[in-house]
């Protein structure tokens, strides 16, 4: 069997999202079908202990300025040198770096661009798109979005990227996130916090930006003190960001402050979602969350705000709750539906992490991303 030479171009391995995805990817695709090659041109490295060496050649490739034309260059030369088919960029700045590498390749690899936004977050960065970006688009033989929401966001930009649409759910891998594996964790975590048994935990997973609207969730936390004991509930903030000193004088300025930790990044969030109730994400821009795949898979019921993806992910009522972004009266009345109901929740917890089995695993994102390389071919 030929392997397919496939070079995949991520602008670091920093910790995040998109970053972890690719790494998960690039491991998971079997070696019968694929020569593996994995390119980062930013310093951040922090995933590069979860590569798969064995089966993936990693190169760094060092930029000096945003345009550097000769790391450019260099991503020619390993075109060159590995014979590479297809050319796989996560992120369009990594499909920049990729067309100019080509430009110094004397082959004519295949594109793929995998788009992890749904709208940019600055007039400069729609400008990017408009006037740079949709053109290198148009070279992609595919173009990959993570939820259909997103994809019909960009077609309206762009409507040439209809045919060229591949949706790929992010997944999970659901063994991982098993919660029969996590009780014991979970105990610990609570008594490592002082959290008695018997509290209820709501908990959030996401950086202390402005668009993930932590100050919405801290006024609904506030306000469920009339529905609910509001001494034996707490919230649980993982995550840093900029907005964390502003968020800390809103919780002391709303009376909660004895109630909400601050627990700063966690390495592993497993321990957190095997101890709390619900999970909330009130974001007012999210494309599909692996957060919210995370806890589904862990039976902790998400409560999440109706964008980006996450109505392809949780059933109304069934598998969590979705609400509108910024409406402090749903988030209240949410919280205090799910919170005060035991069975409904461990019910709809069930249902999610099921979902999740169904829809949204780790092999079932790795076999459709296969058969789109293969296609590409």
């Amino acid at each position: 069997m030929i392997k397919q030479r496939t070079l995949f171009i991520v602008p670091s391995l920093l910790r995040a999202g998109a970053e972890n995805q690719i790494v998960q990817l690039v491991n998971g695709l079997p070696t019968e079908n694929f020569e593996k090659h994995l390119l980062s041109y930013l310093p951040e490295e922090d995933l590069l202990a979860n590569v798969d060496t064995v089966s993936v050649a990693y190169h760094p490739v060092r930029r000096q300025s945003k345009i550097d034309l000769s790391a450019a260059r260099k991503i020619g030369r390993i075109i060159d040198e590995n014979q590479i088919d297809i050319v796989h960029c996560t992120l369009e700045n990594a499909l920049l770096y990729g067309v100019l590498g080509a430009r110094n390749s004397k082959r004519s690899p295949t594109f793929i661009c995998a788009i992890h936004t749904t709208k940019q977050i600055s007039f400069k960065h729609e400008l990017a798109d408009t006037l740079l970006y949709s053109h290198l688009l148009k070279k992609c033989a595919q173009v990959w979005f993570v939820c259909q929401a997103q994809a019909s966001i960009w077609i309206e930009r762009m409507p040439f990227l209809r045919e060229r649409q591949r949706v790929i759910h992010n997944g999970i891998k659901a063994t991982d996130f098993d919660p029969d594996n996590f009780v014991d964790a979970g105990r610990q975590f609570r008594k490592n916090l002082s959290i008695s048994a018997d509290s209820k935990i709501i908990c959030s997973v996401a950086g202390l930006r402005s668009e993930k609207l932590h100050d919405v969730l801290l006024q609904s936390f506030a306000a469920l003190g009339d529905r609910i004991d509001k001494d034996d509930c707490y919230l649980l903030l993982a995550g840093s960001g900029p907005m964390e000193s502003r968020l800390r004088e809103s919780a002391h300025r709303l009376g909660i402050e004895s109630r909400v930790m601050f627990l700063g990044e966690l390495a592993d969030v497993r321990p957190l979602l095997a101890t709390a109730d619900c999970k909330v994400l009130a974001s007012k821009a999210e494309t599909f969350s692996m957060a919210m795949l995370e806890a589904m898979a862990m039976q902790v019921p998400v409560i999440s705000t109706k964008v980006g993806g996450a109505p392809e992910a949780i059933r109304d009522r069934e598998s969590g709750l979705l609400i509108s972004p910024g409406d402090v009266g749903e988030l209240v009345d949410g919280l205090s539906l799910l919170l005060s109901d035991d069975a409904r929740r461990i019910t709809m917890g069930r249902a999610a992490r099921q979902s999740v089995m169904k829809n949204f695993t780790y092999a079932a994102m790795v076999e459709k991303s296969r058969d789109c390389l293969i296609e590409a071919g």
